[in-house]
């Protein structure tokens, strides 16, 4: 019984959402959840970010290019006020390094991640044009730049890292670049081996790494041939070594996870963002398993351009992340909006049977810019929204989310352009989070207050049914 609630949860939450409209109903969601291929291809050196149409489905992510802001930064440590007004909300501004502190030529900005060393101090990777730039945040209201390593030329540049060491891929090419952190607490960052085995492609859009298992995945990268995953083996992380992949599809972003639950605990589960082509087309998640990289299997998938009447179709398959119970993934879409006109939506899948993922709601904002790439600690999702900037969100139940709190990095409009943030990474141990702007460079910040503030006022009604015999929830939000 309960199986076929939840599958027929999609159709069952629309009628009786509408039925709610009709009648006047709304409500705020009670505050109660608790916090819980062909590798025998000539390799693709890269085209060092250039052509946009080649593994970016929307032209218009060139078109938006935009000079780089010039001037000061800012820290809290110093005093007085930045030199850019932000609108604000539940979110304190402690530090911002522009670009060009990382390096003069520095003009894009792209993806950052976080790392702390064995002695606690905390680090800032951010991708920029010219390679990577380094800076601790140790103490967040006095950021500092440590270091600047250069890379392939590219606009789309992806960090992780594990261990003591960081891997970085582009567009670029130029395979894994890695580098040893053993040092760092001191001011010093050496390259470690850089590896191109893998096949068909030196380019990559982005890097994933499961920590359970110790394997890094590097994931698509240029256009042709298609690209999913390539895999590599870090029992020696200074050497990655690669062991298998998967080229069915096109890979834009994964999640790689050990699964705990039954039918398939123990088994590495792969989450990935694909599309036929790094051009779009029949645009879902295809959950993978991945335990043997030499014979991976489809376990299921979902495709999100046949849309439950609640939602619009998507439009590309960006990005996601999933709860922190493991049951649900919130999706990013970042063409839909600006391809559809629809406000800045984020798609809540039911993953609790991995053989049959199904969209079960959705969280929409009155912002019409387009959501890049988020990340979720505990009941919070923290959204690198583009043009409307930081936006934090909180799930009252795994599919009810409303905004809590937010910091927009691009002042001017929220318009579906492809200017502004690019990133962020919630999982400091102090609290500190980090997000990279195309614009302007590294932003530190701290959100406000514990417990989470109220929502700011009504918003959109969200179309979402409780599975398991719950009622009507629907959300507020607010700007």
């Amino acid at each position: 019984m309960v199986e076929k609630v939840r599958r027929f949860a999609p159709l069952l939450c629309a009628i009786v959402a509408w039925v709610a409209v009709l009648v006047g109903v709304a409500g705020a969601c009670p505050p109660g959840y608790p916090d819980p291929g062909d590798e025998t291809a000539t390799p693709d050196a890269g085209d060092g970010g250039s052509g946009a149409s080649l593994f970016h489905p929307d032209e218009q992510h060139l078109a938006d290019n935009q000079d780089p802001y010039v001037g000061p930064g800012w820290s809290e440590s110093a005093g007085g006020a930045p030199p850019v007004s932000f609108d604000s909300s539940g979110v304190s501004l402690l530090s911002w390094i522009p670009l060009g502190d990382f390096n003069a030529s520095a003009t894009d900005g792209a993806d950052c991640w976080g790392y702390t060393s064995p002695s606690g101090r905390e680090y800032a990777f951010i991708g920029l044009n010219t390679g990577t730039g380094v800076a601790e945040v140790t103490d967040p209201s006095n950021a500092q730049v440590v270091t600047h390593l250069t890379g392939p030329t590219s606009i789309w540049r992806d960090i992780k890292t594990y261990d003591q060491y960081a891997y970085v891929v582009s567009e670029g090419g130029g395979g894994i670049q890695g580098f040893d952190l053993t040092q760092i607490d001191a001011g010093i960052v050496t390259s470690a081996a850089t590896v191109t085995t893998g096949g068909g492609t030196f380019a990559s859009h982005n890097v994933a790494i499961n920590e359970t298992s110790g394997r890094l995945y590097r994931v698509g990268g240029g256009s042709t041939p298609v690209k999913g995953l390539r895999i590599y083996d870090l029992s020696d992380p200074a050497l990655p070594v690669f062991v298998g992949a998967w080229n069915d599809r096109y890979c834009h972003d994964a999640q790689i996870v050990t699964w705990t639950e039954p039918p398939f605990a123990g088994v590495e589960v792969a989450f990935c963002y694909a599309n036929n082509t790094s051009g779009g087309g029949s645009p879902g998640i295809d959950i993978l398993d991945v335990t043997n990289p030499a014979s991976i299997t489809l376990i299921g998938n979902i495709d999100l351009s046949v849309a439950p009447i609640f939602s619009h179709p998507a439009s590309y398959s960006h990005q996601g992340w999933l709860s922190s119970d493991r049951r649900y993934i919130y999706f990013n879409d970042e063409v839909d909006e600006g391809a559809t006109g629809n406000p800045t939506t984020t798609r809540v899948i039911d993953v609790q049977d991995l053989t049959n993922p199904v969209q079960v709601a959705t969280y929409s904002n009155t912002t019409a810019a387009r959501d890049h790439n988020l990340y979720v600690k505990g009941t919070r999702i923290f959204q690198a929204n583009y043009r409307s900037g930081f936006r934090l969100l909180r799930a009252f139940t795994p599919t009810s989310l409303g905004e809590i709190a937010f910091f927009d990095t691009y002042p001017p409009d929220d318009n579906a352009n492809y200017n502004g943030l690019w990133s962020i990474y919630p999982y400091f141990q102090s609290g500190t989070v980090i997000g990279s702007d195309i614009e302007k460079g590294l932003f530190v910040w701290a959100v406000d207050g514990l417990p989470v503030p109220a929502l700011r006022g009504a918003g959109l009604l969200t179309l979402c049914l409780v599975l398991g015999f719950a009622g009507i929830l629907t959300v507020g939000r607010a700007r």
